[in-house]
């Protein structure tokens, strides 16, 4: 079963975006930290089958609810992708041992972002990937 990230979110409890008023989401927005949503960042393939799928942050990001949901939309965009047609015919068969979600994320943003990406890992590893958090 396909979870979306706006479930994700409001099952953490993460910064009561809950309450919040629903808003349309700009998948350009370039002076954000994540400035586009409906790309991946950096594609490496690997040679056994599978492929690592980057999420570069290079700035720092806060915890306010824009982050938050552009962060788990970036990632949901990554999964939806993993778990394509076209995905399995190019690389494989996706699964947490050949294929992984790597989010290099400033070391300077806020705590709860690290957090936020720690709960995410079920998440990631129920669609077919592992998830790899690396600050820069």
């Amino acid at each position: 079963m396909r979870v979306s990230a706006v479930t994700i979110l409001l099952a953490l409890s993460i910064n009561a975006i809950a309450t919040a008023p629903v808003f349309k989401m700009q998948d350009e927005l370039p002076e954000h930290p994540i400035p586009r949503l409906d790309v991946i960042d950096v594609h490496g393939v690997r040679k056994t089958g599978g492929s690592d799928l980057v999420i570069v942050i290079a700035s720092p990001l806060r915890m306010d609810e824009l982050s938050q949901s552009r962060l788990l939309k970036k990632i949901e965009n990554y999964l939806n992708f993993i778990a394509s047609n076209e995905y399995s015919v190019q690389y494989g068969a996706p699964t947490p041992n050949n294929t992984a979600v790597v989010v290099h994320v400033n070391s300077k943003s806020d705590e709860g972002i690290f957090k936020l990406l720690e709960n995410c890992r079920p998440w990631v590893n129920d669609n077919h990937a592992s998830l790899q958090v690396e600050p820069l």
